[in-house]
């Protein structure tokens, strides 16, 4: 299985968890749902980071760090963004009786950007430092 697939198969675990939230948050508790697709994306971001790093990145270290925790939280902030961005359009412009296919949107425009960054910032390999002889 190629990294691509792994990575589009922990995102999806993720997004249906993060989804989950958001709605039920947004439905249930009458949380706003540019706040409930944050909470979502939070909790789901956590699982999402053990299972890439443990799975979905065959090439890179294949243990938990903190500094690559830190980097990956950082494209996550990035992801945020796009993910918030889409929703607050969509929502503005077709009303919140489209919650979940709003979110779903979200969740997909923001699917690229975190695969891109976390395959080239978080979890690729490192090069190798070979010296001449």
């Amino acid at each position: 299985m190629n990294e691509m697939l792994r990575f589009f198969s922990v995102t999806v675990v993720g997004v249906v968890l993060d989804i989950a939230i958001a709605y039920a948050l947004h439905e249930l508790g009458s949380v706003p749902l540019a706040l409930a697709a944050v909470i979502g994306f939070v909790c789901a971001a956590a699982a999402n980071y053990v299972l890439h790093q443990l799975w979905s990145f065959q090439a890179g270290a294949r243990q938990l760090s903190l500094a690559r925790a830190a980097k990956y939280a950082a494209v996550a902030g990035l992801t945020l963004a796009v993910r918030v961005g889409v929703v607050a359009v969509l929502a503005g412009w077709m009303g919140a009786e489209y919650a979940l296919l709003i979110l779903i949107c979200g969740a997909g425009a923001s699917f690229f950007v975190n695969f891109t960054l976390s395959k080239l910032f978080v979890f690729g390999a490192k090069p190798s430092h070979r010296s001449a002889s």
